[in-house]
């Protein structure tokens, strides 16, 4: 015996069963819709994989799947065997497009074990390169900082500056004023010009 409702806002009769598949797939709908949208075609085809032959994927089981899945991305890291690795949406694109060329051969899928696993792999990857980057930009930064010539100490002066200064007094020397020939005279001037004793001459 079946138990058969209506629908209140169009008024459809029918066998219950059918609006609880409606209301499974209209939840695994709004799961789907949460999932990056660069991921939303990957997730379709591969959602494919746990639909039994001649069958159609239930309700039920779709709404499971695309749940876990969408929490699973949320998270940004995946863990595996005790070990946690950054997992962008980037890596999870990485991932489903390996596993989409080269499918288990066990189909149908039972959970996302497959997934997580070719995910992890993929994270690992990430995180090593990642990490060489990071190595080589410090050795690049240590390079550039040992061939940068040392700032001169405080009181020591640096070539450059001696020789400005030397430039600067030479300059000063060569805008020196000259004596007028009408302006006041040296002591060197007036001495000479000043009257000399008259030499007397020996007695006999």
């Amino acid at each position: 015996m079946s138990i058969r409702g209506i629908c209140p806002e169009c008024g459809f009769a029918g066998d219950m069963a059918a609006f609880v598949a409606q209301g499974e797939h209209n939840q695994a709908l709004a799961a789907a819709l949460e999932i990056p949208s660069t991921l939303g075609p990957r997730v379709v085809r591969y959602l494919g994989l746990f639909r039994p032959q001649r069958k159609a994927l239930a309700g039920a089981k779709a709404l499971r799947l695309l749940t876990e899945l969408r929490d699973a991305i949320a998270e940004g890291h995946i863990q595996r065997s005790g070990v946690s690795r950054p997992a962008p949406v980037h890596v999870w694109a990485t991932a489903l497009d390996k596993l989409l060329e080269r499918p288990p051969t066990k189909l149908p899928l039972q959970s996302h074990g497959y997934l997580f696993e070719v995910v992890a792999g993929v994270a690992d990857k990430a995180d090593a390169a990642a990490e060489r980057k990071r190595e080589e930009a410090a050795r690049s930064g240590a390079k550039a900082g040992a061939n940068r010539a040392p700032a001169p100490s405080r009181g020591e002066r640096s070539t450059e500056d001696v020789l400005a200064e030397h430039r600067r007094l030479a300059s000063q020397g060569e805008a020196r004023p000259q004596p007028q020939p009408g302006g006041p005279k040296r002591l060197g001037q007036l001495l000479e010009g000043a009257p000399r004793p008259q030499e007397q001459e020996p007695e006999s």
